[in-house]
């Protein structure tokens, strides 16, 4: 299949994100160095949020894919545990993270189930896992997180938000409604719900067309990596 009819039949709705981190595709037919989320650092908001003390006790880093924000942490001396559901993913972030010579527990789970963690965690991160599920399955998934979080336990969770032509890249939007809802009182205490931008990889040619022809305006940072708008949301499990 030619580039440009490949891009053209792009559907972000039917990513297999296993097979994209086998074959190192989003686009069929247009392998990439890295993937889009795969920014070989932790994500600067976390970063941020760490700084500000937001991160205590027993971590969960959910959709860890290849574990640059596990790492990061285990680096620091909390004790993490990465969990995706990528079998590839999982691999490569135990690679990355003997490689860095770091004591971190990598596991393939099911985000909407996460089956014997029960009550285990004081802080779970979320990046760029929100927006791929299905909206029974982020029913699901939040479920999920009240269920291994300890009471007074923190959430803090970066998903696209339904901005600027988000349709064109991700799987789900997922509107400020929605969050509110999710994470709502009597289970939970939102905190914060904000917009930001989430660092990216800047993708090949062809898709950067893609995006463009879509009416997504591609935003840099200094660095010229890909800034995509999210939503920032930290929620108390009560």
């Amino acid at each position: 299949m030619a580039e440009r009819e490949a891009v053209s039949q792009f559907d972000p709705m039917k990513i297999d994100f296993e097979q994209a981190y086998r074959d190192k595709t989003v686009v069929e037919g247009i392998p990439m160095d890295r993937l889009p989320w795969d920014i070989g650092r932790p994500q600067p908001l976390l970063v941020e949020f760490e700084h500000a003390g937001r991160i205590t006790g027993q971590v969960l880093d959910i959709g860890c894919g290849p574990g640059d924000n596990t790492i990061y942490l285990a680096s620091l001396g909390y004790q993490v545990a990465g969990l995706d559901s990528s079998p590839t993913a999982i691999e490569e972030a135990r690679t990355r993270a003997a490689a860095r010579d770091v004591a971190v527990t990598f596991s393939v789970a099911d985000a909407t189930q996460l089956d014997g963690y029960d009550g285990r965690f004081d802080t779970v991160v979320s990046s760029a896992l929100f927006h791929c599920l299905a909206p029974e399955l982020r029913r699901d998934h939040v479920a999920a997180l009240h269920r291994v979080m300890r009471p007074g336990g923190r959430l803090i969770q970066f998903c696209f938000a339904d901005r600027g032509h988000s349709e064109a890249y991700t799987p789900y939007q997922i509107g400020e409604a929605e969050l509110r809802t999710s994470f709502a009182a009597p289970r939970w205490s939102l905190n914060t719900l904000r917009t930001d931008r989430m660092v990216s990889i800047m993708p090949p040619g062809p898709v950067q067309d893609m995006l463009a022809e879509r009416g997504v305006e591609l935003e840099t940072d200094e660095t010229g990596a890909l800034l995509l708008p999210i939503w920032v949301l930290e929620a108390e499990r009560i």
